[in-house]
């Protein structure tokens, strides 16, 4: 159980030494996390030009505690107490002094990376201090876009937006509201209501009013030219023009939010459509393709490795009994017993026709058999030493087949030319400065992505015309609106949000007109299911506790494609949650995402609890809906795949730290338990951290997808760069992964036309594929193969099986292909199971 200390990023302004003058407090606490060795720890970071203080606030048990710091050597010194004026409690200081030329205390903790140890009463607390290179900008990056696609998401109806509707995201609805209220609150300014009150003030004697007063100055002064006397005073403050200010300055406030919001998201369409047509003019133009040496030399690495493990092979485990000697034999398919392939012996290659036998069948132990089908795409020859059982065995079709098993194994060695043809590509490859000609394979691929990336390009650059048009008109209504909003204030009216109880909105045409214009601008806010309160602190986010606002960030971009992208609906009221998860640490928080017309779920929980008392950032869950289950399925929760994501703000990462992490992640914390598929991913912001690349296609270099562990563990590059640049593209292919992995396979219909029916959407435009756009075909192994066409964007997807080991395969083009592919050859996958693909130089 965690004691009761808080740990908050701070920002300081001293007044005199041990005396704060402001403290700003980060929203949402640091994660303070048990050690196995005993004590806690938490994470810190250093910034290169952001320099928060660290504090600790304790809890109940903790009142006369002072904690101290514990030096390297063992020597103890009391931490600072901080009073917070405004805040209130105190915050306990790691500090090494006071400067008196910078007024300021000095802190170790705010300058140098390491790990520090405190000692609050009985509790070691660890703070382990990490350097990061990101500053200011790179954060308020960050915050702008977050904010703004918050906004955008909230504010903008998917549903009606278009280009002719009236829907929120045109801002067609919002420009007719503004319209109305500035025709409305213009009528108001040239006749507002005012009030009249009786006042006293000095009066010709020609126009005095008198009063008591006026005779008792006559009584003193009969000569008086002026006496004080009665006087009544217009006065335009009155309740209703001071409520109509509030609306103004509310309405006002929502246009300054959909402008900011609509202005990010308009800068990332344009970018969006140079990306695509960048990529689209490469594709068109590209003819050869450079091999990374890298990617090549690993993945002959990845062939050695193999074939060695067989030199050191032995199984010795089983019985003895049988035949002994060495069995030279070739290897063909996969039969369908348990680690079992056809065989024909080599010698008698060209005599197995006459065989008194119509087949051969060796069964070979469990780790030989695994060993073997990770080479058998390139090595089919062996000579076996061992013990084998032989007999002949019958069919029920009556064939005969003889069947010999290996109960024990000396000695194994591969008869394979792989090495040495891997070789003499690789010096083609030099002689050619590693440039390849691409396929036709290839080349159809190419020429059909660059159809669908100037198609997203003409799109993008719409919808950004679109968004430009009506910032443009609200920004327009909206200067009416401030030139409206002075004219109320030179007549000395003052805004206020309490409602009159006069009849007057209601009764007086102008006033009324205002009151529904802007009824209608604050329904149009508070349909997205945000509370108008709320935009002042989505607005106030800061950039305290940057890891936070990171992984609030990857929320919310998870949010946009699920919606966007792969057309989820989510459930009703997810707005209010989504601000207020998003605005306050809160655990265990759960959003489900629809997809009806394929009867399936997506269920997606931050800081999930587990029984270990871990929390994930992220596990998203795919569930079947449907009435019928399927055998792939879980029959009881109808669970389909899932995943566990955890997200890591780093600036940079030492040599092997990925790899580290994911260790920490599924072996001491068990994050892998987290979900039944086991597959556990890290989030992070830094580029070029796949050395060697994983993949030979564009994402290589910065993300692993587990390519051979059967994609269940690896990391995503995510993120946006100080300059506003959004890169998700890694974050959707790995969604993409594991959704594609929970669609089952297409079936047939029943009926004579041969139609195919898949329960499964286009990776581009999220569209279900449709039975007209699906054709079927057999592969060599007599297995069925999908292309999986979409009408409306142009994005495909192939669906087939590994000829080695079944595993379901995903081609989608270079641009969504997430398996793993041959280094000189990138539209040939590699199966993450086995390691199998097709070579022609190993046939």
């Amino acid at each position: 159980m965690l004691p009761e200390i808080e740990a908050r990023y701070l920002m300081i302004d001293w007044r005199s030494e041990g005396v704060a003058r402001a403290i700003e407090v980060a929203p949402v606490p640091l994660e303070i996390e048990s050690l196995a060795e005993g004590g806690f720890i938490v994470e810190c970071t250093i910034f290169n030009d952001f320099h928060p203080w660290l504090g600790i606030r304790l809890g109940s048990g903790f009142e006369e505690v002072v904690p101290v710091f514990v030096t390297a050597s063992g020597q103890e010194a009391p931490m600072l107490r901080v009073a917070d004026q405004l805040g209130g409690g105190c915050w306990w200081l790691h500090h090494d002094g006071w400067d008196h030329f910078g007024k300021r205390h000095l802190s170790e903790l705010q300058r140098s990376a390491g790990v520090y140890n405190f000692r609050i009463g009985d509790v070691m607390l660890q703070v382990k201090n990490h350097l990061s290179a990101f500053g200011c900008a790179d954060i308020q990056a960050y915050v702008d876009d977050f904010r703004g696609d918050l906004l955008w998401m909230i504010m903008n109806d998917t549903a009606g937006a278009t280009a002719a509707g009236k829907g929120a995201g045109t801002g067609a609805e919002l420009i007719e509201a503004l319209e109305k209220l500035h025709v409305a609150s213009q009528r108001v300014l040239a006749s507002p209501s005012v009030t009249i009150r009786e006042g006293r003030a000095p009066q010709p004697v020609a126009k005095l009013r008198p009063n008591t007063v006026s005779f008792r100055e006559y009584a003193r002064n009969p000569e008086a030219r002026q006496l004080t006397g009665r006087v009544f005073n217009e006065s335009a403050d009155t309740a209703e023009n001071r409520y109509l200010r509030h609306m103004l300055a509310v309405s006002l406030k929502v246009v300054d939010a959909y402008i900011s919001a609509a202005s990010l998201q308009s800068d990332f369409l344009d970018r969006l459509a140079l990306q695509e047509s960048e990529r689209t003019r490469r594709n068109r133009e590209m003819k050869m393709r450079l091999v990374d040496p890298e990617v090549f030399d690993q993945q002959t690495e990845e062939i050695k490795r193999k074939l060695d493990a067989f030199a050191d092979f032995k199984d010795l485990s089983g019985d003895e009994a049988g035949r002994v000697g060495r069995f030279p034999i070739r290897l063909g398919n996969r039969y369908f017993f348990e680690f079992s392939f056809y065989y024909t012996p080599q010698e008698t290659v060209e005599s197995n026709v006459a065989s008194p036998v119509d087949y051969r069948v060796v069964v070979l132990p469990k780790d030989l058999f695994e060993l073997i089908l990770g080479t058998h795409h390139f090595c089919k020859d062996f000579t076996l030493s061992g013990c084998v059982e032989s007999c002949v065995k019958l069919t029920s079709k009556g064939q005969r087949f003889r069947q010999i098993i290996f109960t024990s194994v000396h000695e194994v060695s591969s008869q394979t030319s792989a090495l040495e043809k891997r070789a003499g590509k690789r010096r083609d490859l030099e002689e050619n400065n590693w440039l390849v000609r691409l396929s036709s394979n290839e080349l159809r691929e190419l020429k059909r992505e660059a159809d669908i990336g100037e198609r997203r390009a003409e799109q993008s650059l719409e919808k950004k015309r679109v968004i430009s048009l009506s910032v443009e008109e609200i920004a327009r209504r909206a200067r009416r609106l401030v030139e409206i909003d002075t004219g109320f204030g030179c007549l000395g009216i003052s805004p206020s949000p309490n409602f009159p109880l006069g009849m007057r909105l209601v009764s007086n045409p102008d006033y009324a007109a205002c009151v529904s214009a802007f009824n209608k601008v604050r329904q149009l806010f508070d349909r997205g299911g945000l509370d108008l309160s709320k935009l002042d602190e989505i607005s106030s986010i800061g950039i305290l506790h940057a890891s936070d606002i990171y992984e609030k960030w990857c929320l919310l971009n998870i949010f946009k494609l699920l919606m966007h992208d792969f057309r989820f609906e989510p459930e009703r009221g997810w707005e209010e949650k989504l601000v207020a998860t998003s605005l306050a640490r809160a655990s265990n928080v759960k959003f489900e995402f629809s997809r009806d017309d394929l009867e399936i779920k997506v269920a997606l929980t931050c800081q999930a609890d587990m029984p270990t008392g871990r929390r994930p950032d992220f596990v998203l869950e795919v569930i079947y809906t449907g009435k019928e289950q399927s055998e792939r399925f879980d029959r009881e929760s109808g669970w389909r795949g899932g995943i566990v994501m955890d997200a890591k703000f780093r600036s940079n990462w030492k040599k092997d730290g990925l790899h580290r992490m994911l260790d920490e992640l599924v072996l001491a914390k068990g994050y892998d338990k987290a979900v039944g598929s086991g597959k556990v991913f890290i989030l992070q912001p830094c580029e070029f951290t796949a050395r060697p690349a994983a993949s030979p296609l564009e994402w290589g270099a910065h993300s692993d997808y587990g390519r051979t562990q059967s994609h269940r563990q690896g990391w995503i590059q995510t993120g946006v760069a100080s300059t506003g640049a959004r890169s998700t593209q890694h974050l959707k292919r790995l969604l993409a992964m594991v959704l594609q992995s929970s669609f089952p396979e297409p079936y047939e219909e029943r009926d004579d036309n041969n139609t195919w029916t898949s329960c499964s959407f286009c990776l581009g435009c999220g569209e279900r594929h449709v039975s007209a756009a699906i054709q079927a075909k057999s592969t060599k192994s007599g297995a069925t193969r999908w292309l999986l066409d979409c009408k409306h964007c142009g994005v495909w997807t192939v669906r087939t099986h590994c000829y080695g080991c079944a595993a379901p395969l995903f081609k989608n083009g270079t641009m969504w292909t997430y398996h793993n592919t041959v280094a000189d050859q990138v539209t040939n996958v590699i199966c993450p199971s086995c390691g199998s693909y097709f070579d022609a130089g190993f046939s």
